[in-house]
């Protein structure tokens, strides 16, 4: 099983909307289907930027996903060699709904998901994007007690090594995410990765 057709599988789930349609975009086919040295975890799909392309990809036209590709391409990683996700695989898609941040419900709920994307890619750093990416992660591995009095900025770009892959912390692209952590500062978060990567495989070999 590739990590597409866990997306495929994802369509039929009723967990959190039971009766309702929910909306659940592929991952991009531009970006590793098997295993992946990062995996880059998100909030949820938008409805502006996943609902016109149909992808969870950074070429998607809404700030958020532009601003990652930006950072991306700072960071100077290669585009094959990893995986982008969100930490819920779907949103609600029936009238009246808006883009919200998941639940914690929803959040557990998608734990499922999450744990067959991580046993199929095995990655050796997981990169949260935004406070709900690195919630339901912690959440995901039992640490999020230890976390969850801490201010979310104070943890940005700062490595978490008490889970079985190590977990990097960034702002959310969004522009709100900006005002909260400015551009310049992010992107000196993104150029890290690669040394992080680079310190996690020394320490394997």
């Amino acid at each position: 099983m590739g990590l597409k057709e866990v997306f495929c599988e994802a369509k039929a789930c009723d967990k959190c909307y039971p009766g309702k349609d929910i909306y659940v975009p592929l991952p991009d086919s531009k970006n590793s289907d098997d295993k992946a040295d990062i995996i880059f975890i998100n909030e949820r799909p938008g409805r502006i930027g996943t609902g016109e392309s149909g992808y969870v990809s950074f070429d998607n036209n809404d700030p958020s996903a532009i601003f990652f590709k930006e950072c991306f391409e700072h960071a100077g990683l290669d585009r094959s060699n990893v995986f982008i996700t969100n930490a819920c695989l779907c949103h609600p898609n029936f009238e009246g709904y808006t883009d919200t941040a998941p639940k914690v419900s929803e959040m557990k709920n998608c734990h499922y998901w999450l744990e067959k994307q991580l046993e199929i890619a095995q990655p050796k750093l997981i990169v949260t994007v935004g406070r709900v990416a690195l919630e339901s992660t912690l959440r995901y591995f039992g640490c999020w007690s230890t976390r969850s009095k801490n201010k979310f900025l104070d943890v940005v770009g700062k490595s978490i090594t008490a889970t079985s892959s190590v977990v990097y912390p960034l702002s959310h692209t969004s522009r709100l995410g900006r005002v909260n952590r400015s551009s310049e500062l992010q992107k000196k978060d993104w150029a890290r990765i690669s040394g992080i990567l680079n310190e996690i495989e020394s320490s394997i070999i």
